[in-house]
């Protein structure tokens, strides 16, 4: 839309589309001109979003829809502006109105789209509602008709335009609606603005049986969304009242089944949770017994918050272990001295992301997992398995195998049991719910040595294989057919980069053992990078620690209320922003001016880094962008921290580690990392992480916690996830 609006008139017959053209030109006064300025801004981002500067929208690589959302964003916008403008019967103010809420409708798309938040098909839909909004509007009609079919994340802020129009109130409570049902994980921080429409209490009744300690929470506080909580007529949502009015309930809500049961009561549980150790193993068994009653078919409602709340006191109990580990066994390990092996195997499992190697295995058998074969009378792993009731056994098997002890807790049992272990291991993949078990199975592939083992496990994936190929289960074909390319090519005995390159080839994958130096430029030649810190005391010592890699004479520093931007003198031009660790909570705030910041000026970084413990990754990932070529958790490197870079990074190689992360690790990363895209090189994973082996060969304690670092060609579930959704994309366009 430019400053002068040409005409196009349409005229359509039964038999043929005429296109007539005027002359007409319509001046816009200068107090609107602005406005279409922005909407051609947006208009032209979007065109250009994809690093070229055509006509054309490019959202999929099927053309007819690259077509349709061009003919929405362009033209029918366009049209619109046009419209606007000539609609006599709108005055200045409303001119302004209509144009400054296209203006938000594009920009809004645009900015989700960055971020993966939005289905970038959707914009025909979006340009559709907005214009028969605009209409109703004028005519003094609801707009409420007219967003029904749009998601919320299309239609929460289009509908902001018109808080004057009569269907306002109601089309917000119908894209609250959308919004809770699809985040009953976040709904409730927005519930409050919500009472009076009738879904509430059905968002509330779906939000206990996912997180009841969300609505517990609430129902405990002074608030007017504790009466509603209160009020509601939901059975699960009465006894997590009453819970609620005992001195305990947080401890008490994972034992909700048994509460609902009448096998226990409150009372009984409020004497047992007080004690630290008397409310873990408390937890143990009714774990195991929850986990009996999902294997016969049930879904015990309290199954998810008893796994949060052990996975919580798991890793207390863990931390105090990790802290400790210069001090001698009895020391280290005196916390779960009194611990059964049943007590120890869920500290394990739920204990994955931050279990250092030495808490779990280590020369003087005092690890934890040392600990737990040693008090099995007698010390047979299939026994403890079948007390557990096989929970999460998958699990297990790949931290013992990423750990090396695999084979010793094979050799515990007697063959036939641990080959009938081993098969239950790789088989039904295919019916989980999401990619977590395969990509267990996938990882553990590279820690395996045991020729017979191997020989084995390949036979079975080939037989799973078989099996769900006969059946015609796509999904299933396709897990097993990645996880025997992945067997085969880990297994050969060639160096890294001839495996990483047959990997990459064999999987149809683009290369796996280097990025190369063009794909991190912008289109003026340079590197972004985000940084995040955290207001803790190790996000301060961290901080201190990162900054000091940028010497006055070849990096210019500039810092600003709320992050700090690191611009390379030297070599290829690099610009780094890291937010400042501002006490917490205030730390968030900052994170958010940033990626504001970044939103405003069209900055979409490569490479994003971070620097916090695992209960600050989901931060750090809310604000990862669909750009980034590289991504260094440092820590926190499970299987849904991994899927949710790679849905919304889908080229990114990730750099993670089995353990938590520590600053002497990755401060040598990340200036290698640095010094390497400067000098305007490719990233090659091989040569750098060949380069790091040698820097941490003479620091025994820093070179175990290096070995816990996976790199991107080695991160072999990374690898699979990324094959699997190419893959299934592929099939679904066919």
């Amino acid at each position: 839309m430019k400053r002068f609006i040409l005409i196009l008139l349409l005229a359509a017959s039964q038999s043929s589309l005429l296109f007539a053209q005027t002359s007409q030109k319509v001046d816009i006064p200068i107090g609107r001109i602005g406005f279409h300025d922005n909407i051609d801004k947006e208009q032209l981002a979007a065109k250009k979003f994809d690093g070229k500067a055509d006509d054309l929208v490019q959202v999929s690589d099927d053309q007819t829809i690259n077509l349709q959302v061009t003919n929405a964003l362009i033209k029918q916008v366009d049209d619109m502006q046009t419209e606007i403008e000539l609609d006599s019967t709108l005055d200045h103010r409303l001119k302004i109105k209509y144009l400054s809420a296209l203006y938000i409708m594009l920009h809004d798309y645009n900015v989700k789209r960055a971020y993966h938040k939005i289905a970038a098909e959707e914009a025909p839909s979006m340009v559709q509602a907005f214009k028969e909004m605009m209409k109703a509007d004028i005519r003094g009609q609801s707009i409420l008709p007219y967003i029904q079919n749009l998601s919320f994340d299309a239609g929460e802020r289009m509908i902001e335009a018109f808080k004057d129009n009569s269907g306002y109130k109601d089309a917000k409570g119908v894209m609250f609606a959308k919004y809770a049902f699809n985040n009953l994980a976040t709904v409730m921080t927005e519930i409050g603005n919500y009472l009076e429409y009738p879904a509430t209490d059905s968002i509330i009744a779906a939000v206990a049986r996912k997180y009841p300690n969300q609505v517990l929470t609430y129902a405990t506080s002074y608030t007017p969304v504790a009466t509603a909580i209160k009020r509601n007529q939901d059975p699960l949502v009465q006894q997590i009242v009453q819970i609620g009015n005992s001195g305990q309930s947080t401890r008490i809500l994972p034992f909700i089944d048994e509460l609902l049961a009448g096998t226990t009561t409150i009372d009984k549980l409020s004497a047992t949770v007080t004690d630290d150790d008397q409310y873990f193993k408390q937890m143990v068994k009714t774990s195991i017994i929850l986990q009996h009653r999902k294997n016969n078919g049930e879904n015990p409602l309290g199954l998810k918050a008893m796994m949060e709340n052990m996975q919580a006191k798991s890793l207390k109990y863990i931390r105090e272990v990790n802290d400790l580990h210069e001090e001698p066994a009895p020391v280290r390990f005196h916390v779960v001295k009194d611990f059964t092996p049943e007590e120890l195997y869920y500290l394990i499992v739920n204990g994955q992301e931050e279990l250092y190697t030495s808490s779990y295995t280590n020369h003087n058998n005092a690890g934890l997992y040392d600990q737990m074969m040693a008090r099995m009378k007698p010390p047979h792993g299939d026994s403890l398995l079948m007390l557990v009731e096989f929970d999460r056994f998958k699990k297990f098997i790949a931290m013992a195998a990423g750990f090396n002890t695999l084979d010793n807790f094979l050799k515990s049992m007697a063959p036939e049991n641990s080959n009938y272990l081993m098969k239950k291991y790789v088989s039904a993949l295919e019916k989980t719910e999401d990619l977590e078990d395969a990509v267990d199975v996938a990882n553990s592939f590279g820690s395996i040595r045991d020729p017979k083992l191997l020989a084995f496990l390949r036979e079975e994936v080939r037989k799973n294989y078989n099996y769900v190929s006969k059946k015609k289960e796509k999904r299933g074909t396709v897990i097993y057919e990645l996880l025997g390319s992945l067997f085969d090519t880990e297994t050969e005995k060639s160096n890294d980069s001839s495996k990483a390159s047959e990997m990459s080839a064999k999987l149809q994958l683009p290369p796996i053992n280097f990025v190369s130096f063009n794909s991190l430029q912008n289109d003026s030649g340079r590197i972004y990078q985000q940084v995040f810190f955290y207001g803790d005391k190790d996000g301060h010592d961290s901080y201190v620690s990162f900054m000091s890699n940028f010497p006055a004479g070849e990096w210019k520093i500039n810092k600003n209320k709320y992050w700090t931007t690191i611009v390379s003198l030297k070599g290829k031009p690099i610009t780094i922003f890291a937010n400042l660790p501002i006490e917490e909570p205030e730390d968030k705030t900052a994170i958010q001016k940033l990626s504001e910041f970044l939103d405003e000026n069209d900055i979409h970084p490569t490479i994003f880094i971070h620097r916090g413990h695992s209960y600050h990754i989901n931060t750090t990932l809310d604000n990862l962008q669909s750009s980034a070529r590289i991504v260094v958790l440092g820590s926190c490197g499970g299987y849904h921290n991994m899927s949710v870079v790679l849905e919304k990074s889908p080229e990114a190689h990730i750099i993670s580690s089995k353990q938590v992360g520590t600053r002497f690790v990755n401060e040598p990363i990340i200036r290698t990392l640095d010094e390497t895209i400067r000098a305007g090189k490719n990233v090659d994973w091989v040569e750098m992480w060949a380069s790091l082996g040698k820097r941490f060969a003479g620091d025994a304690h820093n070179k175990e916690l290096f070995s816990d670092y996976v790199p991107p060609h080695k991160n072999l579930g990374a690898i699979f996830i990324k094959a699997y959704r190419q893959i299934m994309k592929d099939e679904k366009k066919n």
